[in-house]
């Protein structure tokens, strides 16, 4: 009689288990989150994508010359501002879940907090593990999310004036 512990499960067929459960568990199961600070009125991201993009500001966005810039505005800002949502819409959305997920971070990284919940220190270390990671999906979702940051400042007509360029 073969037990349950010997089945052996593949690499990704665990992983797209996990992220079918972390789709599913998006939808049904509302994100727990800290909420601190005060949330503009968004156009379309919620309360949670939003403190994600901002997670990630502290983080990646460190010494920002632009004075007052908030990523999570600038994503609503990008996604929101034309006259109807753009196609990257649910791109990154799906990005403003993986900080916010406790489901992601158990599955990446082992841990029950997600890294909005971290300080930020700790959401430092746990991106520049992501970054020297051994597995491609973190290095590519580290990627990703670090390349959409720099994009969105690159966005903002502050930043355009300051490299020089008059709009």
């Amino acid at each position: 009689m073969e037990s349950f512990l010997d089945e052996k499960v593949s690499r990704s067929r665990f992983l797209k288990f996990l992220f079918k459960t972390a789709a599913i568990s998006a939808i049904l199961v509302p994100q727990a989150s800290c909420k601190s600070g005060s949330i503009p009125k968004l156009h379309g991201l919620s309360d949670s994508e939003y403190l994600a993009f901002k997670s990630l500001e502290e983080v990646f966005l460190v010494g920002n010359p632009i004075q007052g810039f908030d990523l999570g505005v600038a994503a609503d800002k990008y996604i929101y501002g034309h006259p109807y949502p753009i196609d990257t819409e649910s791109v990154l959305k799906l990005l403003a879940f993986l900080p916010g997920s406790s489901l992601v971070s158990l599955a990446l990284d082992f841990s029950f907090t997600s890294m909005v919940g971290l300080s930020k220190e700790d959401r430092e270390k746990r991106l520049l593990s992501w970054k020297n990671s051994s597995l491609s999906l973190k290095r590519g979702a580290y990627n990703i999310m670090r390349q959409l940051s720099f994009f969105l400042v690159s966005m903002e007509r502050d930043y355009n004036e300051l490299v020089g360029y008059k709009g």
